[in-house]
């Protein structure tokens, strides 16, 4: 008896799985299949064209691009970001969920079989005897019952196959918005470390210009006591002095307030002390192009990511069209029924039943049009979200572009400037030792060759955090190919 079962389940299988191969193989999934979206990106990011020195082909992504920086406390800084930032691994998360969404749904191409076991007790009444027993005086009865039911929805019309086409699309945008999550934060950390490097030491030296100010005040002090100055160059001096000292209290607020965000970057409580590069030992990458053809934005995750979203809205309207057609299901059960448990093995009580259903939406209020109406307008919605993505990247890339060939001038101006002022003070110094200028004359001399380093700082720090953002407009690092 229970190998009688078996082989009718098998054989039920048997018919499921050749009608979903049949169709597999014969018939195309329901509604339009998937283009990816075509929109012209021009020859290049900026307003200049792409020569042919610049036109430079991406052959390998380089996945740990940061390593151009050759700082070996900037990479451990952002491997601890990349395994404990807490943003990062709720993408990972909502990654996880997505990959087995689509492995459930993958699992309505196979039959499914339940086993199950009842029992009953009822009473017919004299009336209504039952035909178990037939017995008029004693209607009450018990019912056992247990089985196997096999069900199976064909997927004749590729329904299925247009969800898990969607949510496999899900999925990738998911995996795509990781990897732009993670250039993100490696992004911003390069930013915070040199932001933090420059303004430690805008400290330092607002701390020494605070000084001076204070010598240069305390001199102007004097001579006006004895009749040498005016009190309107005291005046000037207290407003040098008060200047001086808000400043330095302003920048050791946000050299602050940046500590606390490269830990929060790190997953770290702010209170946890990171080794921080200086910024002088952070290396500018080399080979940074000038120019880049427009096809090197195609290896932004953000812009992938916005292709699946429309690869996923492609497939809502064959999810639609499908709830249109008929839909077809079959069922299987075979197993016992008997009015005492040790009745069941009993080849006499076998039961079962083979079930063929077709059901066809007449009339739903016009549901299923607006549904198919919705699913059309929200593939549109993803093509020009999609638009929006890659002009946004468009526009992240040329700034990008602009923002290191100006910040390379500006950087090298104010090394000149540095450098320039270097020789003012040294020679100032040569002719105060021999009495020819007086202390505020070297004095002012320190200032503007502290105001210049100061200067040469900042203008290193936005170069080093434009080249970061350059690297994560241009989807992470690449190799090149002339």
């Amino acid at each position: 008896m229970k190998n009688n079962k078996i082989q009718h389940i098998r054989r039920f299988n048997a018919i499921c799985l050749s009608i979903s191969i049949a169709f597999a193989l014969g018939s195309c999934a329901v509604g339009p299949d998937y283009q990816a979206p075509n929109y012209s990106l021009g020859e290049s990011f900026t307003r200049e064209k792409a020569s042919a020195t610049a036109a430079l082909t991406v052959t390998v992504i380089d996945t740990k691009w940061w390593r151009g920086f050759n700082n070996s406390d900037l990479d451990h800084l952002i491997e601890l970001a990349l395994a404990h930032n807490p943003n990062i691994q709720v993408a990972m998360s909502n990654l996880k969920a997505a990959q087995q969404n689509t492995i459930a749904q993958q699992g309505f191409f196979y039959p499914s079989i339940t086993a199950g076991y009842s029992v009953t007790r009822q009473n017919g009444g004299a009336t209504l005897s039952p035909s178990i027993n037939n017995v008029a005086a004693n209607s009450a009865y018990n019912l056992h019952t247990a089985g196997l039911t096999v069900g199976f929805v064909p997927d004749i019309f590729g329904v299925n196959q247009r969800m898990v086409e969607s949510l496999k699309a899900q999925e990738e945008s998911q995996r795509f918005q990781l990897y732009a999550l993670q250039t993100s934060v490696v992004t911003n950390l390069i930013s915070s470390v040199a932001q933090v490097s420059a303004l430690n030491e805008q400290v330092k030296i607002n701390q020494e210009i605070v000084k001076i100010n204070k010598l240069q005040l305390d001199h102007s002090a004097r001579l006006l006591a004895n009749g040498y100055a005016s009190g309107i160059d005291l005046a000037n001096q207290q407003a040098n002095y008060a200047m001086s000292t808000a400043q330095l209290s302003n920048t050791q607020k946000a050299y602050e307030q940046s500590l606390d965000l490269i830990n929060i970057l790190c997953g770290e409580n702010p209170s946890t002390s990171l080794t921080i590069p200086d910024i002088d030992s952070i290396s500018i990458p080399k080979d940074l192009p000038k120019l880049v053809p427009s096809s090197w934005i195609n290896q932004r995750p953000d812009i992938k990511a916005a292709q699946e979203m429309v690869r996923s809205s492609n497939a809502q309207i064959g999810i639609a069209l499908g709830n249109m057609i008929p839909q077809i299901s079959l069922s299987a059960v075979s197993g016992s029924s008997a009015s005492a448990l040790s009745q069941l093995k009993d080849s006499a009580n076998n039961i079962w039943s083979n079930t063929l259903n077709v059901n066809q939406s007449i009339f739903a209020g016009g549901t299923l049009l607006a549904r198919k109406r919705a699913a059309e307008s929200g593939l549109q919605a993803s093509l020009d979200q999609y638009k929006a993505v890659v002009l946004n990247a468009l526009q992240n890339v040329a700034d990008s572009m602009y923002a290191i060939n100006e910040d390379k001038k500006n950087l090298e101006s104010m090394q000149d400037s540095e450098a320039a002022n270097s020789r003012v003070l040294s020679l100032t110094k040569k002719q105060f030792d021999g009495g020819y200028v007086s202390e505020p004359a070297l004095l002012s001399a320190e200032t503007s060759f502290l105001q210049s380093k100061l200067n040469r700082i900042q203008a290193l720090g936005l170069y080093l955090t434009d080249t970061a953002s350059l690297f994560q407009s241009l989807g992470g690092g690449w190799t090149q190919n002339q």
